[in-house]
């Protein structure tokens, strides 16, 4: 993919956003992660995401395993 996407070899470039759908089985919901995000946080099977919320908040962040950043998503203000 080129550049203009969001992407490069090596993960994000600029900024990525991308809608994800949650599936449902066995008793639990699941999102996959972009590629491109993958890449950059350098992912691997079994690493562990923190996801973070408040109650009556519609966003969530996400941190990277081993750091206390992250970003946030949720819905646009329009």
């Amino acid at each position: 993919m080129s550049k203009t996407e969001g992407y490069k070899d090596g993960g994000i470039t600029q900024f990525l956003a991308q809608g994800r759908r949650v599936q449902h089985g066995n008793g639990s919901y699941s999102v996959t992660i972009p590629k491109a995000l993958a890449k950059e946080w350098d992912l691997e099977g079994g690493d562990e995401l923190l996801f973070m919320a408040e109650e009556g908040s519609s966003k969530a962040t996400i941190h990277e395993p081993g750091s206390e950043g992250g970003f946030s998503v949720g819905p646009s203000d329009d």
